[in-house]
């Protein structure tokens, strides 16, 4: 894990869920004591270690006024790469061997994402939790599908497609069945997604039973209230914009 993510409340948050953690702390944060900072009168290839509970922190000198600080609730010990010139201990080796998580993970997500430009970081959090959720279900679906979608190069694209589609089903399911009448883009949208348009017979109020509503048709300003409605659209309309239909006995026959 980077430093943009690790923290001390992190790994114990973690902990209580029996998870452990390696990463890179950044230099200002206040956890870190002053003796493994940054300092130009340490050694060069020098660690120093510091212990807390479960969780282990060890500063590392890679160069001259440099340090590396990684804290790790996997190591309890001090243990240093002897044989080797730089003399790494064992918390940089293994982390420096499994890094390569984070930033896998970050490419994966920007192949596919929903994140779009905006001035609103509640909105940028929902999009980067979106995208890594979208990213943990494909991959853990994956793992107990292994032929899932045949091995095509773009499975995940289409399994996001699939998820996506299951997701706001239920929502348009409600609003098909909870609203009267609905306008012709939406019902076509639907339809495309595989929900029936419901038709006018079951959406239509019954004789008696009509709630007076604005007419579509007519300007807002007007506020002209109509108990008719469309027998396609099921739209309220006005007597001014209705049009009557007039059949002979001899030609309903």
């Amino acid at each position: 894990m980077d430093n943009f993510f690790t923290s001390i409340p992190l790994a114990e948050k973690l902990l209580e869920k029996n998870l452990t953690l390696v990463g890179t702390l950044r230099q200002n944060k206040p956890d870190i004591p002053p003796v493994m900072k940054p300092n130009k009168l340490r050694e060069k290839y020098s660690s120093k270690f510091g212990f807390c509970g479960n969780m282990t922190m060890v500063s590392y000198v890679p160069k001259k006024g440099k340090a590396v600080v990684l804290l790790s609730t996997m190591h309890d010990d001090t243990a240093v790469d002897d044989q080797s010139v730089k003399r790494k201990p064992e918390v940089i080796q293994y982390y420096n061997h499994t890094k390569s998580g984070v930033d896998t993970m970050d490419q994966m997500v920007r192949t596919y994402t929903c994140k779009r430009r905006t001035r609103r970081w509640p909105m940028v959090l929902w999009h980067n939790v979106l995208d890594v959720a979208t990213l943990n279900a494909f991959t853990s679906y994956t793992a107990q599908h292994p032929g899932y979608m045949g091995g095509v190069t773009n499975a995940r694209r289409l399994f996001i497609k699939e998820l996506g589609k299951e997701l706001v089903m239920p929502h348009m399911r409600r609003r098909m069945e909870g609203t009267s009448h609905l306008q012709t883009h939406i019902t076509e949208a639907m339809e495309r997604c595989g929900l029936k348009k419901v038709s006018a017979a079951t959406t239509q109020p019954q004789e008696g039973q009509v709630k007076r509503k604005r007419c579509k048709i007519c300007p807002t300003a007007k506020d002209r209230k109509a108990s008719s409605w469309c027998s396609k659209c099921t739209s309220p309309v006005c007597k001014e914009h209705k049009h009557v239909v007039v059949i002979c006995e001899a030609c309903m026959h």
